[in-house]
């Protein structure tokens, strides 16, 4: 029964039984004259009826309310990343039925628009593979421009600085003091710069190892070459897509990279956990901060890639200012294999 028949049902029997009870009352009275009395017993006999059609409404109204709430817990579900939760069909064909069976069909394609996605990233991390040659010229190229875009000009800037305290030591100028510290606080920038351009130029790759090999590998050369400690957690039970293991394992390094470029850390910690549906990376630093919102359009070089990197798994990034230091946090939805894919 749908919710617009059992309505028009109960106001059918409140009104079936109002004009029977009005009509025995009447009969079994005079047809000349009505009492107030009587009207006083019709109007009670009303409102009983009224009271007895709300109360009877509203109890069959709660299973209907229980599945509106199901579906609106498998909307939130669904938008977490949960897209194998589906809302059960009672059968009954009402309309509730009917929106629960366009939802389940809606968590379907997009659960099947998510494993294209994640199909395409694996042939492109196979067509990937097949041109290192031309991804090696062009992160030199890269390099090269950051060379010149920061270390170069920083270099220069210490060449002109070096020189006026020069000339302010010989003249024994009060200026000497904040040239020297100027000239200090460019050389720790070009310090931090060149550690992120080593970081790119001596990449640890995954080379057939599993994504907590790699990254164990990675944040322990990073601790030995840039004395930059990290905690590493992995709770991770089953294998993850080769795909997303390769883009999450190039974020972290991305994000490794821009710790040391600009947040003068002390400490990292990285967690990666997950289930059949999900996985999660977390980075997070004890350095400055970030001094702007960088989940706007207005993303630097290295913020773009990451995020391009999570949205072309249909996962999305993340990154927040903490008390002391950078979050970032990166969400990729899983989707089961079907037997015939790829492994």
């Amino acid at each position: 029964m749908s919710i617009r028949t059992a309505l028009i049902s109960i106001t059918t029997i409140v009104c079936i039984l109002s004009i029977a009870s009005t009509s025995a009352v009447i009969l079994t009275n005079s047809p000349v004259r009505i009492t107030a009395a009587l009207l006083v017993r019709l109007l009670m006999l009303l409102l009983v009826l009224l009271l007895v059609s709300i109360i009877l409404g509203y109890f069959l109204a709660q299973p209907q309310r229980r599945r509106l709430y199901e579906i609106e817990e498998a909307a939130v579900l669904l938008a977490a990343g949960r897209l194998q939760h589906r809302v059960a069909i009672m059968g009954n064909g009402d309309e509730i039925d009917s929106l629960a069976t366009r939802f389940n069909e809606m968590g379907t394609k997009l659960q099947q628009q998510v494993k294209m996605l994640q199909d395409l990233a694996e042939e492109n991390t196979e067509l990937a593979e097949q041109s290192d040659r031309w991804s090696v010229l062009e992160e030199r190229q890269r390099l090269a421009r950051e060379l010149h875009d920061s270390v170069s000009q920083q270099l220069f800037a210490l060449n002109m600085l070096s020189a006026t305290a020069l000339r302010y030591y010989e003249t024994s100028s009060e200026q000497l003091a904040v040239t020297l510290r100027q000239i200090n606080d460019l050389t720790m920038a070009a310090q931090r710069e060149m550690r992120a351009l080593l970081l790119h130029l001596r990449p640890v790759e995954l080379a057939g190892r599993t994504l907590a090999e790699a990254c164990q590998s990675f944040l322990e050369a990073v601790a030995q070459r840039h004395n930059l400690p990290a905690e590493f957690q992995y709770e991770v039970n089953d294998s993850l897509p080769a795909a997303v293991e390769e883009h999450l394992f190039r974020i972290l390094q991305e994000a490794v990279a821009n710790v040391l470029k600009h947040a003068r850390a002390e400490h990292l910690e990285l967690v990666i956990s997950g289930d059949a549906t999900r996985v999660e990376m977390t980075v997070l630093d004890d350095g400055v901060g970030i001094q702007q919102d960088i989940n706007k359009n207005d993303d630097s070089y290295g913020i773009k890639s990451m995020r391009e990197r999570a949205e072309t798994l249909g996962g999305a990034l993340h990154m927040w200012s903490r008390a002391q230091g950078t979050g970032i946090r990166v969400v990729i939805p899983l989707v089961a294999k079907e037997e015939g894919d790829k492994a």
